[in-house]
């Protein structure tokens, strides 16, 4: 059995060392015969963008020639090489190796060491040039010495966005330090490199860059303007990342295919779609490599879905949701994605500036850039929705953290924890209360109660918290869409939940009669809902169901009560610990 090649970027060692190995070698040939030489490909965190950096240096780089056979064995290319195959000298970089406290030094020292690598590989001779302090200028030497010799140089990049976005976010003074100073090395390597891929007998003769977002590039050279950005390209779709059917190979190969429910690796780590053209939605590579890793310790479900680093990836993005000392009009957007609804947007943005992720259109991409929401449907607009679990949880962090940060609103997590736990055991409707009385007690959350969404995001957001459940926003149970579905997650669990919000304007009165007919509607909705096929099958596993109604008056909650139906569904049959 091959080994789980989970945070192995260097593609000759995952070849040549037994590592399990996704071919995505098919796309060389698309890449070659694009439309353009140089190439932009945007995808999120940990989704395999190395890889494919390794592997495209693997395959055009002569230095490799002689191991070709060797390192791409059983893959669809060995049998079906390009014309262009071990034909470049290949110098490659690699960004996020970037220092953000000291941005500037540490960027030219880590040009000047990828050059003087690239000289000594290739045996050129142009030693003496190494001495030369500025980095721009050895770079300008290569692509002279190239040009002279009718050499073929490939410029390989990969996260070349990965310490400005980091600087963004931690320095705005010093990011827009790097992207408007000219004499700034990053603008100056990014100009050189647009001269060095511009004219006859251009020296540079292709180029791929991967990132994140297209923020940097925008605001060092005002877009990628010497080639494609393939993005959102539907032939490129599934570049990176995992589809369906590879999924199963992997599971397969391991051996445990039949050991592990598909539905959880897709509800938690499924549903990104890159293309509105894509044929199929992408599973993140990372997390699932993760969660095998994981699961064959023990053959059981990990204690924690939700791997570590992918989290740290995202930890500093609050501010982008919090700014001057207040949440700015992302909250609202984060508070819609939450709550289960979709944010719409007329397309999404390719060139933005990060000194403008104030505006929504670019936050709205940003957001998508990052994985944070992916395509949904399009109507008149593009719609996106958060795509699993696990983002959904990220998103939530985010949420939690702004509102903490200014003591906006605290609670004691230990006894919401106690609480979660009574439901789950006992169907005790007290997590809903506490949490309404946090509500009405934090009187500062008052400015960002403005619907039932904004209560029930609130709701959302603390419920997750729990171990126990994986909480499910406007989830389809028969026809319907239930406001919060708690589903079970836990073995002891003994409570399934059904929640259905109500809402009154603060501005509105609130009359008993009012409450009467929300109380009403909302008991019919759940009627409706546990009679789903998903909810029917919990209670044959011998769980119970606790169905509860809940009405707000703007913050403050004027009904929470169980709804006992006559002749409910009760099973004897235990479920199995």
């Amino acid at each position: 059995m091959k080994k789980i090649p989970y945070g192995i970027s260097d593609f000759k060692l995952l070849k040549t060392e037994n590592y399990f190995f996704i071919d995505k070698t098919d796309y060389i040939p698309k890449i070659e015969e694009g439309t353009s030489r140089y190439l932009m490909f945007l995808r999120p965190r940990r989704f395999g963008k190395s890889l494919l950096i390794a592997m495209l240096e693997a395959y055009y780089d002569i230095y490799f020639k002689d191991e070709f056979e060797v390192i791409f064995k059983d893959t669809y290319i060995l049998e079906n090489r390009t014309k262009e195959v071990s034909s470049y000298m290949v110098l490659r970089f690699d960004f996020s190796a970037v220092d953000i406290f000291n941005v500037n030094e540490s960027f030219k020292n880590l040009l000047k060491l990828k050059m003087g690598s690239f000289i000594k590989k290739y045996k050129i001779k142009i030693d003496s040039e190494l001495k030369i302090d500025n980095p721009i200028d050895i770079l300008n030497t290569i692509l002279e010495h190239i040009q002279e010799n009718h050499l073929n140089l490939y410029i390989l990049i990969d996260e070349y966005d990965n310490f400005a976005n980091r600087l963004s976010l931690n320095s705005r003074e010093d990011y827009l330090d790097i992207v408007t100073q000219k004499r700034a090395p990053f603008k100056q390597f990014f100009t050189t490199l647009k001269a060095g891929a511009s004219g006859n007998n251009a020296p540079i003769k292709r180029m791929f860059i991967t990132g994140v977002t297209p923020m940097t590039m925008y605001d060092v050279t005002s877009g990628f303007n010497i080639g494609d950005n393939i993005s959102l390209h539907p032939d490129f779709y599934n570049l990176v990342g995992i589809n369906e059917k590879e999924l199963d190979k992997i599971l397969s190969h391991f051996d445990i295919k039949d050991k592990i429910d598909k539905k959880i690796l897709q509800e938690w780590y499924n549903h990104y779609i890159f293309s509105e053209e894509a044929r199929e939605p992408i599973f993140n590579t990372d997390m699932i490599l993760y969660f095998i890793k994981q699961f064959i310790i023990r053959y059981k479900l990990p204690k924690e879905m939700i791997d570590i680093n992918v989290r740290s990836d995202y930890s500093k993005l609050k501010s982008i949701i919090y700014t001057n000392k207040k949440l700015n009009g992302n909250f609202k957007t984060l508070q819609t994605l939450i709550g289960g609804e979709s944010i719409a947007i007329a397309n999404l943005v390719q060139d933005f500036s990060a000194l403008n992720l104030h505006k929504e259109e670019n936050f709205k991409s940003f957001m998508f850039y990052l994985g944070l929401v992916t395509i949904k449907d399009r109507d008149i607009d593009l719609n996106l929705k958060i795509p699993n679990e696990t983002v959904k949880r990220i998103d939530i962090d985010f949420l939690a953290s702004a509102l903490e940060l200014e003591k906006i609103f605290e609670i004691n997590t230990t006894l919401l924890q106690r609480h979660l736990k009574a439901f789950a055991l006992q169907g005790d409707l007290e997590v809903f209360r506490y949490l309404a009385q946090m509500i009405k007690e934090h009187t500062g959350i008052r400015d960002y109660i403005y619907t039932e969404q904004t209560v029930k995001s609130m709701y959302l957001a603390y419920l997750s918290l729990t171990p126990y459940y994986v909480i499910k926003s406007e989830e389809e149970l028969n026809k319907g869409f239930a406001d919060i579905f708690l589903k079970p997650f836990n073995s002891y669990v003994e409570y399934v939940g059904l929640v259905e919000f109500k809402f009154i304007k603060r501005g509105e009165t609130a009359t008993q009669k009012k409450i009467n007919t929300l109380v009403t509607d909302a008991k019919k909705q759940l009627d409706k809902y546990k009679e789903d096929e998903l909810v029917q099958s919990y209670l044959k596993e011998g769980l119970k169901l606790q169905m509860v109604v809940v009405v707000f008056w703007g913050w403050e909650m004027l009904y929470c009560e169980k709804y006992d139906t006559k002749g409910d569904i009760m099973f004897s049959k235990k479920r199995t610990k």
